[in-house]
């Protein structure tokens, strides 16, 4: 039989454990004596040579996880990083959700850098410096008429460098010139209204603005969108409309409201998920190709969740409706500019990307480079399950909490473009408690629910599944 090598050799490393340790301890000690000695739990040598050997056992244990922590398979932790951190990769850290919330109030009021405000369990923090709310810059205006109109008078209304006025009739209402004098322009990305005398002007993207000047009309409140970002870091997903407390009194600014979707953060990444990356991720130091585009999108853009890219190199429009020699990104989460910039450092000369939604990208020499990509469509998923007990295993109480959960875990897995394929479903059904000896599984997809089937559900490409608690039903069948 040939002789074990321990310690590191063209096989990798091989650690000797203490059984072995107190062997070669017993061996050497009778080889050098000449005789033969006692080692037994109650001798000597045995005493002594357990204590040696646990040092020497921890010694081996240190050059093993030395070793191991050379590779991101084997590695932990900060070893884990470091090892990912040679082939250009690193760890994603927990990021904060950031948001953009439209502050209300009176021309000029300040919204100093760190302003809080609060939903009412989380606080977010103002990222801005050294900005006003300001009719340069507003997502909403709202303006009135403090006098009676008086016949004659010229109103006048500048939105965009776009100039018209309106001359008041005799006894004619406040509603009416206000009325008359919007509807002079014509708006596609903004919606205005007259109610109660009072004006409103609002952009539908309440991230982007508008510049209004004004002439015997008065600006009651305007609405300019400022960054926060929340104060924790982790997957903090507020609700529309609900980061509408200010904590603290600022002279000018009245209210606040967050009208846009959040850039949702996540938690830090685990060394699980870092593998799980691990193989995606080395194709970011490539460029020119769609797996250096995924993975710059997904490691570099924070609050990223979802990046796929498609590629149609042919010479005529794909199935898809791609475009000739394009490629198109489906991505979820991330600041749009910075999405748009890992396009545009990533993509081919000539290659043009697809997709609803644009972004303007600069390149060194100031030229503007418009960038296409597309939000996933979400399909919601709902899920019923029938579980029945092994008549040998007892089927725990908390077995339908714990199969909800592993639907959840494996849903959240479900790629852009992925069918979900019930039949893989199984399996985290089986593994999530003992005792299980029966299951009937059933899916439909909607926002409500609809006749539940043993079908699979087909995603489109441009499409990705998702998966929520309250949409998930789990009954034991008795």
């Amino acid at each position: 039989m040939a002789e074990v090598r321990y310690g590191l050799s063209e096989k990798g490393f091989k650690r000797k454990r203490l059984p072995e340790i107190i062997q070669s301890l017993n061996d050497r000690v009778a080889d050098k004596l000449g005789i033969q000695i006692q080692t037994g739990p109650n001798s000597v040598f045995g005493q002594i040579h357990g204590v040696y050997a646990y040092e020497l056992a921890d010694i081996w244990a240190l050059a093993e996880g030395t070793y191991n922590s050379m590779y991101p398979s084997t590695a932990y932790g900060d070893s884990l990083s470091d090892a990912a951190g040679l082939a250009g990769i690193s760890l994603i850290g927990a990021e904060k959700t950031t948001l953009i919330a439209t502050c209300y109030g009176q021309e000029g009021a300040e919204i100093p850098y760190n302003a809080q405000i609060s939903d009412g369990v989380n606080t977010f923090s103002c990222t801005d410096v050294y900005n006003t709310i300001s009719a340069d810059r507003a997502s909403y205006i709202a303006l009135g008429i403090d006098t009676e109109p008086v016949s004659g008078t010229v109103y006048s209304l500048t939105i965009d460098e776009v100039t018209h006025t309106y001359t008041a009739s005799s006894g004619e209402s406040i509603a009416n010139i206000l009325v008359e004098l919007y509807a002079q322009f014509s708006f596609t990305d903004r919606t205005g209204a007259v109610n109660n005398d009072v004006l409103t002007i609002y952009m539908n993207d309440e991230t982007e603005t508008m510049k209004v000047a004004v002439n015997n009309i008065t600006v009651n409140q305007i609405g300019s969108p400022f960054n926060f970002a929340c104060d924790k870091a982790g997957a903090v997903e507020p609700t529309l409309g609900k980061v509408n407390q200010i904590p603290l009194s600022y002279t000018g600014w009245e209210a606040v409201e967050n009208n846009v979707p959040a850039v949702v953060g996540r938690e830090a990444e685990t060394d699980i998920e870092l593998r799980q990356r691990w193989n995606s991720s080395v194709y970011s130091r490539a460029q020119a190709m769609t797996e250096a585009i995924q993975a710059a999108i997904y490691q570099n853009v924070d609050g990223v969740t979802v990046a796929k890219v498609y590629e149609n190199d042919t010479d005529s429009t794909d199935s898809a409706g791609r475009p000739p020699h394009s490629v198109e990104c489906v991505v979820a989460g991330g600041s749009k500019v910075d999405i748009a910039k890992q396009i545009w450092e990533r993509k081919a000369p000539g290659i043009s990307t697809y997709g609803s939604v644009s972004q303007d990208i600069y390149d060194s020499q100031g030229v503007v480079h418009t960038m296409h990509f597309n939000r996933p469509e979400e399909i919601k998923v709902w899920l019923k399950v029938i579980i029945a007990e092994n008549p040998e295993v007892e089927l725990p109480a908390a077995a339908p909490g714990a199969v909800k959960k592993a639907l959840l875990e494996k849903g959240a897995e479900q790629k852009v473009g992925e069918d979900v394929i019930l039949q893989k479903y199984f399996a985290s059904i089986f593994n999530a408690t003992p005792g299980i000896g029966y299951i009937n599984l059933t899916a439909c997809y909607g926002d409500t629910e609809s006749t539940y089937t043993t079908d699979n559900i087909e995603i489109s490409a441009r499409q990705v599944a998702v998966f929520d608690a309250s949409r998930i039903t789990v009954t034991v069948q008795t």
